[in-house]
């Protein structure tokens, strides 16, 4: 009498090391209940891919298909994916594994899942996306196979060039990518000097403190960089001295010059119209500069964060990404920035539910939503955000904005949107204030149509624009705009009037932007010895675009002055 075969171990989880042969897994399979079942016929499958059996592997993965329960369907897209692999058809793998939601994956399926992404990807010569996937493998890990993986990294980026590295970081990607991309462009240039070098990895090792890839710096120096106040000796200031910008510029250029009077450094003012950011910064360096203030183009920021500069650097622009290098610092006049600094101060003047009114084209929407944001973020309510089209409609397009509350976004899309998580629910309050994304005329134009379709009996709702309206005090008295709250530089408010005699005495043609411009660069030279104080969390210090801090990103941060407009003349407000 034959005696019944023993029941086989508990089952691993499917997706552990596979250190037996696949029969004996499938011999496990036959004589297990479910789901152990399932599982050894996983690892089944697994065991036979790993010994270069597809046909078997492709053999019991059929029968699979046929057993399987919904829930496990995951799985076997990966079973797929992993035959597809042992094909050489890498093509197929990734069309397999690209819709997968790794959601429905347990912790080791997710692995497993990423390691075939990576895989995949290393058969299709995309080293950049393998490592993606091996450095999101990485936090899910543990023990020995951490190192491995880390190793699988590193031998990935080792061969790519230190361009293709730098290229490859931005804000698409995780810290923890950008920190590999940024260590091994390091690594991988043969060209840099050795000063140069030390200086890129103590920068790095400053950002990236837990890294990975602390492991391959085991015979660099580990000291931080030094973080006490910057007293540099030359500074180059990169600018478009040239070309549709240079106007732009030569206001920067003078309120620089002013700041630095008396001071004992050296400036050297380089051109950067039409030229090669790596070639323009070569020859900084060969000038002997030890700082570097500017440039002023969104792109040429981005090319110089690319080149990881082996000295400080004051950026006069806030590119998309920042990445937070220890002494790197952007400094910038966004409206974007204003109208956070709006949605703050409304806040603190105690309104609840505003109404954002913009013109419907690029730099309204952009405006519009950082206010947006900005107020969803320091009072989870969204605020209502409307645009209008042009001066033909303003009646109807202020009716539809004001009839927005406790009611669903029109028909008409992008002229009335809620911002905030979930669907529309009606602002939770009537509209109690109004920030415009409007220029001077605009604003003139506009302000009185909402004292018209409100009721011009009531009292005002309470109104609120950055320096685009602002108008000057000896412009003749325009009663529309009493009441009118403006935010700007203190330094257009009479602020430093020694300087600004001097200014007007250089300048007196100068216009209202020239001298925005002029505090600038003002702003950016006077600041260079505070900027690692005020990093490190000092108090913000009055200056003439604003009381300026530091965000730990290196990010200059402007406080506004708040001034109220009445009979022609702006009078200190609220702050």
């Amino acid at each position: 009498m034959l005696q019944p075969k023993e029941p086989p171990p508990p089952a691993p989880d499917m997706f552990s090391l596979v250190d037996r042969p696949a029969d004996q897994y499938q011999d496990f399979a036959e004589r297990a209940p479910e789901p152990d079942a399932f599982s050894w016929r996983v690892l089944a499958i697994r065991a036979a891919l790993q010994q270069g059996d597809g046909a078997t592997a492709g053999q019991q993965l059929d029968l699979l298909r046929r057993q399987a329960s919904p829930p496990q369907q995951a799985t076997l897209v990966l079973l797929e994916g992993a035959l597809a692999l042992t094909q050489d058809n890498p093509e197929a793998a990734l069309q397999l594994l690209g819709p997968l939601d790794s959601s429905q994956l347990t912790r080791s399926g997710t692995i497993y899942y990423l390691l075939l992404q990576a895989n995949a990807l290393e058969q299709r010569q995309q080293p950049l996306e393998a490592a993606k996937a091996l450095i999101e493998r990485q936090e899910l890990l543990g023990g020995g196979d951490r190192e491995a993986n880390r190793e699988h990294i590193h031998r990935l980026l080792q061969p790519l060039s230190p361009q293709s590295l730098r290229q490859a970081q931005g804000p698409g990607n995780s810290d923890q990518a950008n920190g590999w991309f940024r260590l091994m462009a390091i690594l991988n240039n043969g060209n840099l000097q050795p000063a140069q070098r030390q200086w890129q990895l103590q920068s790095w090792r400053t950002t990236y403190p837990d890294h990975p890839g602390q492991a391959y710096l085991a015979g660099a120096p580990a000291e931080q960089l030094a973080t006490s106040a910057y007293q540099p000796a030359h500074i180059a200031v990169l600018l478009p001295l040239s070309g549709r910008l240079a106007e732009q510029a030569d206001a920067i250029r003078n309120g620089i010059l002013s700041a630095h009077q008396g001071q004992g450094s050296r400036l050297s003012f380089f051109d950067t119209n039409g030229r090669d950011m790596a070639g323009l910064y070569q020859q900084v360096q060969q000038a002997g500069a030890d700082f570097i203030l500017g440039p002023l183009l969104k792109e040429e920021v981005e090319a110089l964060l690319g080149l990881d500069p082996a000295m400080p650097v004051l950026a006069l622009n806030l590119p998309a990404y920042q990445p937070g290098l220890p002494h790197f610092y952007y400094f910038a006049l966004s409206p974007e920035a204003e109208a956070a600094e709006a949605a703050r101060h409304m806040w603190d003047q105690g309104h609840r539910q505003p109404l954002v009114f913009a013109p419907n084209n690029e730099l309204g929407r952009r405006v519009a939503t950082e206010f947006g944001q900005s107020w969803q973020q320091q009072s989870g309510r969204p605020a209502i955000l409307a645009y209008f089209a042009g001066q033909g409609s303003i009646e109807s397009d202020v009716r539809r904005a004001l009839a927005s509350t406790g009611t669903p976004p029109p028909a008409a899309a992008g002229v009335i949107q809620p911002l905030g998580d979930g669907a529309w629910t009606g602002a939770p309050e009537p509209i109690d204030s109004v920030f415009m994304v409007t220029n001077a005329t605009e604003t003139r134009v506009i302000l009185p149509y909402f004292d018209f379709v409100r009721d011009s009996r009531a009292a005002r709702l309470p109104t609120y624009v950055t320096s685009r309206s602002y108008v000057p005090d000896d412009e003749a008295p325009m009663s529309e705009l009493n009441g009118l709250q403006l935010a700007d530089m203190p330094w257009i408010f009479d602020g430093a009037p020694q300087l600004r005699e001097e200014v007007e005495s250089l300048w007196p043609n100068a216009g209202i932007s020239w001298q925005r411009l002029f505090a600038f660069g003002y702003d950016a030279l006077a600041l260079i010895p505070q900027l690692t104080q005020l990093r490190q969390g000092a108090p913000a210090v009055p200056a003439l675009t604003g009381e300026l801090s530091v965000s730990p990103q290196g990010v200059l941060q402007r406080r506004l002055q708040w001034m109220e407009y009445r009979n022609g003349t702006w009078l200190p407000g609220g702050n």
